[in-house]
């Protein structure tokens, strides 16, 4: 069976979006922590893998972009070489982005070079936890593979743009962390924080049956909050953020 196009994955993606009141709940609660943290320095943000670009109706002036042209995207931009001159860019913004990438280093190394002094990569990216590893592995179509290297191709990744291993950005931000910062000094990590014990496993996402209604968001938010400690065993999702020093 023929596996569907970029446009195809998107639109179904935008048809769950209206249908499902908690995962736009939750992930407007996300785009709020993203565009709380944006620098304010001179230039246009720019999101990569934008998708149906949700966050473009928080942000106007944000630049949307896409690994192929579709109907949502301002412009076409591979993340591994971005068509940005030297030092023109405020801000990188990555939503389930930087664990499809099949060279992460190709795209740290275009971030350095693209971003102004002060600006920013924001990305909100899938946390593997011991809880949510489990649970990804069962439950997930992408890849949880927690013993890749990071910091080398894989590819797999490169041979299909909706492929992805959501073990990475746990690797790269949180337990090789080190090397990450000894490999690129001038991104420094500014922030590191985990979240989603609750809530969105319980919304289904974008594909699965929701298991609780929305109404139950704020009970679920206010018990999330109180787990805050466990995070590192129970958090499906983490925010980080790169500044280019």
């Amino acid at each position: 069976m023929r596996s569907p196009s970029l446009a195809e994955a998107l639109s179904d993606q935008e048809a769950a979006w209206h249908r499902r009141p908690l995962v736009r709940r939750l992930y407007n609660d996300w785009f709020d922590l993203i565009l709380a943290r944006l620098a304010r320095v001179e230039g246009p943000t720019v999101e990569l893998g934008s998708g149906f670009a949700p966050l473009k109706t928080r942000l106007p002036a944000l630049v949307a972009t896409d690994v192929q042209p579709t109907p949502w995207a301002d412009r076409v931009a591979d993340a591994h070489e971005l068509p940005f001159g030297d030092a023109s860019l405020a801000n990188l913004v990555a939503v389930d982005v930087l664990h499809h990438l099949s060279d992460p280093p190709r795209f740290f190394d275009e971030a350095r070079r693209t971003l102004t002094p002060g600006g920013r990569v924001v990305a909100v990216e899938p946390y593997t936890s011991a809880v949510s590893t489990i649970a990804y592995r069962r439950f997930h179509h992408e890849l949880t593979d927690v013993s890749v290297d990071p910091f080398r191709p894989d590819a797999k990744l490169a041979a299909e743009a909706l492929e992805g291993n959501q073990a990475l950005p746990t690797l790269l931000f949180f337990r090789r962390a080190g090397e990450f910062r000894r490999r690129w000094p001038e991104l420094e990590i500014v922030e590191r924080r985990r979240f989603a014990f609750l809530l969105y496993p319980l919304s289904g996402g974008f594909s699965r049956r929701p298991l609780v209604p929305a109404a139950l968001y704020r009970p679920l938010a206010a018990l999330e909050s109180l787990l805050a400690p466990a995070a590192p065993l129970l958090a499906f999702r983490c925010l980080v953020v790169l500044e280019r020093t």
